[in-house]
């Protein structure tokens, strides 16, 4: 859902749920077609919810990298 509504890489997303960035990759992908042979959409947000600040500012406490190195997908 974070990654399909609020286009949150896969590397932050690893962070925040303590796994490998190619895990989460995998993850997200296994996801994706499960949602899609199911014909459900997650459609982006219109605009980012308040809490993406603080998701990204956990990321950024954990990893001690520079907020600007999280990356959205689009």
């Amino acid at each position: 859902m974070l990654h399909l509504r609020l286009a949150l890489a896969a590397e932050p997303l690893a962070v925040l749920f303590g796994s490998s960035r190619t895990a989460m990759h995998r993850t997200l992908l296994k996801n994706r077609k499960l949602l899609e042979a199911h014909g459900i959409t997650i459609p982006p947000a219109t605009t980012p919810p308040i809490v993406l600040a603080a998701l990204k500012a956990r990321v950024l406490a954990q990893t001690g990298e520079p907020h600007n190195k999280i990356k959205t997908t689009c």
